[in-house]
């Protein structure tokens, strides 16, 4: 922070303390906080990191605005924060500042040591937003519902920068951390203060918005908008005309005289956490245990090696004809299925190519041997346990001989399989065949769609079994003793692991003529339901109507998961079928597809906005919500306990909002999806992954374990070495005691002498895994002089 920046704001923040009063945030006092040890939590040193900017106020009246060493154990190690100690008592640890371009994504935006090492001034107007995780690890495990000042926002009020507005904002019931500002909320203790005795001061009690609107600068719009391009910030309300075109303006405006202004803003938490608030235990002499990080896929997509075309195939266009609607794994290929008429790849060389590919599982790249011919969409794939590909959709040939929906081909050529016989029919009036899902389970491949007989190997007849069916896998028959009779359309189904039951979702409103409203559970021997499934919809209307239909169902050994229409994605026990989670995405935001994998359920949807954790309600779920995060056609839920794992944050985008339709974990861990998707984004940039879009498994391997750590003592400092690792780029976290004091790139590290001090070193690496720390070594006492 350079010193006129630094006298300018010292100055902005003097002239409001003489009245400011942001709601019922209580005065900061001057008494020290106890802490754990005799050691000075200043802040002013890795070393002697604080708990908070506040813990450093309190122990420190005089303590100045500037950067500060914190450190709380939800963080690997202390890092450098901004600390306003001006305002209102001080105590406040930035969490971003910047005019137009803010992000609502979980990894925030941007360098986070720049917020401490560049506050303000004209050179901070791109905006610096800290991970979610780093604010969480900053609150100490508090939920920004429960904080005592809440949201703090130091906004710009005229271009020169030289007038400032204090807003503050408590976001009510959120348990953790969002910058996904942008979608409905509800807010609590709102105040506006423009200095003291101004007649614009306000405070509102509670408002439902993207923050707050109370117009003009009593209002809080962090939402884009076309009159200021999209872009987000903390803006004015519409009828305010503060802006500017120019770049060194304060306040921002696509054009001039345009509403909803953007000012250059700072945002500010005041966690209250001190020493005595830190978990922290004594670590054993056989050293602290390595990082734990969840496996999940990267948020950013892989390189595009090659997509599909924006055509469809068959000519028609709609979210029922999405590029890619199904994938799967045979033999170290992966195969993509849908509605593309060829394909591209990254050199832009196009192969004359429909409805099918395959794409070798290591590389990426497109098996050329791989060539059907198809004269529909696909919908469904199926690995065989024989190592063949089945094949479902709504094509009627196949390599140019006549195919009824269903198909089974190799799957290193496409040749069709002809030794199995199978036939489906449409015997209602007008009736057309469509497989939608397919799931294999033992002996049994299940087959969901529209349909209503179904014809296999042993038999010269067809058997009635409506919309849903099954084959044997050991002779190709249809099994007679598993026929439902569904009233509506399966859309998918999937049998249990432990073979004992099938779920369904789909149009359905009965099954074998008893209610099974869009949701169904049958057992595996003469598929008759196994309970009532009496499911509350998200959408407060009629059963008749056409609202709550489902498209997927997943088991996942401890539950089953739902989703589907009206935005809700849920589990339920699969004995009892009582709801054990649910999340509802606004606006837009049906969820078309779930896949599992490895504990982690992977819900697909046309949703692009605000995913609300813990909601059962369309309507209301701002009002249930325990947690809001942003969400972009894609996430990740804990399959135990149904929580949003928002870390798992792509940024993805289509061509129309029809979504991703398939999503599937291939065996190197690499999660790939497909649908109406026109962009992505990846580690470099935004990518054209039209089509499909794949993200491989982040790293959470533990960095290796250092060795042979020693220590001396000499002049009153013990100086540490320790022998490295071999892996680029790794740093060395040192530990004393029970926390993190120092990070260094060396192996050797000096630090003041404490007799009796215990010390390890762990290791680094460049995706934020350490390693298990070295077992203890201790500081002696140096030998009493002669």
């Amino acid at each position: 922070m350079n010193a006129s920046r630094s006298r300018r704001y010292a100055i902005s923040c003097a002239a409001l303390l003489a009245g400011l009063s942001l709601g019922p945030v209580a005065p900061a006092t001057a008494e020290p906080v106890p802490t754990k040890t005799a050691v000075k939590y200043d802040g002013k040193t890795s070393e002697t990191a604080a708990a908070s900017c506040f813990e450093i106020k309190q122990n420190d009246p005089e303590a100045p605005s500037g950067a500060y060493w914190l450190y709380t154990p939800a963080m690997s190690a202390p890092a450098q924060f901004y600390c306003d100690q001006e305002t209102d008592g001080g105590g406040w640890v930035m969490i971003g500042r910047g005019r137009e371009g803010w992000t609502d994504t979980y990894d925030g935006k941007g360098d986070p040591a720049q917020l401490a090492t560049n506050p303000d001034g004209t050179d901070a107007f791109k905006p610096v937003q800290l991970p979610s995780k780093t604010v969480d690890a900053l609150l100490n495990g508090q939920a920004p519902s429960q904080m005592q000042d809440g949201l703090r926002l130091h906004r710009a009020l005229n271009a020169e920068g030289t007038q400032w507005q204090e807003a503050t904002a408590t976001r009510a019931q959120i348990q953790h951390w969002s910058w996904a500002l942008s979608s409905f909320a509800n807010w609590k203790n709102i105040s506006y203060f423009y200095g003291p005795g101004s007649a614009s001061n306000r405070t509102y009690a509670a408002s439902m918005d993207r923050i707050d609107q109370h117009g003009n600068t009593n209002s809080i719009t962090f939402a884009g908008r076309k009159v200021q391009n999209w872009n987000l910030g903390f803006g004015y309300g519409g009828d305010t005309r503060l802006g500017s075109t120019d770049p060194g303006s304060y306040i921002y405006s696509a054009s001039a005289d345009a509403g909803y202004p953007i000012p250059f803003t700072q945002a500010f938490l005041r966690p209250r956490v001190t020493q005595a608030d830190l978990a922290t235990s004594q670590i054993p002499e056989s050293g602290a245990p390595a990082s734990a990080r969840r496996a999940l896929p990267n948020s950013y997509s892989q390189a595009m090696l090659w997509r599909t075309s924006r055509e469809t195939g068959t000519g028609n266009v709609g979210e029922m004809n999405t590029n890619v609607q199904a994938i799967t794994e045979v033999n170290g290929t992966v195969f993509t299925g849908g509605d593309f008429k060829n394909l591209v790849s990254a050199s832009g060389e196009v192969v004359d190519q429909s409805f099918l590919a395959g794409f070798d599982v290591q590389t990426g790249q497109l098996v050329r041997g791989f060539t059907p011919k198809f004269n529909g969409q696909i919908k469904a794939l199926a690995p065989l346990p024989n190592g063949k590909l089945a094949v479902g959709g709504e094509f009627t040939e196949v390599n140019g001989q006549p195919v009824s929906n269903l198909v089974i081909l190799d799957p290193a050529t496409g040749a069709v399989d002809t030794t199995w016989d199978w036939r489906l029919e449409n015997r209602n009036t007008g009736g057309v065949v469509s497989v939608s899902t397919l799931d294999v389970q033992g002996n049994y491949l299940y087959v969901g769609g529209t349909f209503t007989h179904a014809k296999g190997n042993t038999s010269t007849v067809a058997a009635y079994s409506k919309y849903a069916t099954r084959f044997r896998l050991d002779n190709g028959g249809v099994d007679w003793k598993w026929r439902p009779i569904f009233n509506g359309s399966v859309n998918g189904i999937n049998a249990s692991a432990d073979g004992t039951q099938v779920f369904a979702a789909g149009y359905f409103s009965t099954v074998n003529n008893e209610p099974a409203f869009r949701l169904a559970s049958l057992n595996t021997v003469d598929a008759a339901r196994t309970g009532q499934w009496d499911w509350k919809e998200s959408y407060d209307k009629v059963r008749s109507s056409s609202y709550n239909y489902q498209f997927d169902v997943q088991d996942v050994g401890s539950a089953v998961f739902t989703g589907g229409s009206e935005h809700l994605i849920a589990s339920y026990d699969k004995n009892t079928f009582a709801r054990k989670s649910s999340s509802i995405t606004r606006n837009g935001g049906d969820f078309q597809d779930l896949s599992y994998s490895n504990g982690v359920v992977y819900g697909a949807c046309h949703c692009g906005d605000g995913m609300y954790q813990g909601a059962e309600t369309w309507m209301g779920a701002w009002d249930e919500a325990s947690d809001v995060h942003q969400i972009r056609l894609l996430g990740a839920w804990d399959s135990e306990t149904g929580a949003y794992l928002p870390e798992f944050n792509p940024q993805l985008k289509g061509f129309r909002g029809d979504g991703i339709w398939e999503s599937f974990t291939d065996s190197t861990g690499t999660l790939w999806v497909g649908g109406d998707i026109a962009q992505s984004l990846g580690a470099y940039g935004v990518q054209n992954t039209v089509g499909f879009a794949r993200f491989a498994p982040r790293d959470v391997t533990p960095a290796s374990v250092p060795t042979n750590l020693q220590v001396t003592t000499e002049n009153g400092r013990d100086r540490l070495t320790w022998t490295g690792v071999a892996e680029g780029g790794t740093t060395y976290q040192v530990l004393r005691d029970d926390r993190v004091i120092a990070t260094v790139k060396g192996t050797s590290y000096e630090v003041d002498h404490r007799d009796g001090a215990r010390y390890f070193v762990r290791s680094e690496d460049v995706a934020d895994n350490y390693s298990a720390s070295t077992p203890v070594a201790t500081a002696a006492a140096p030998a009493p002089a002669a």
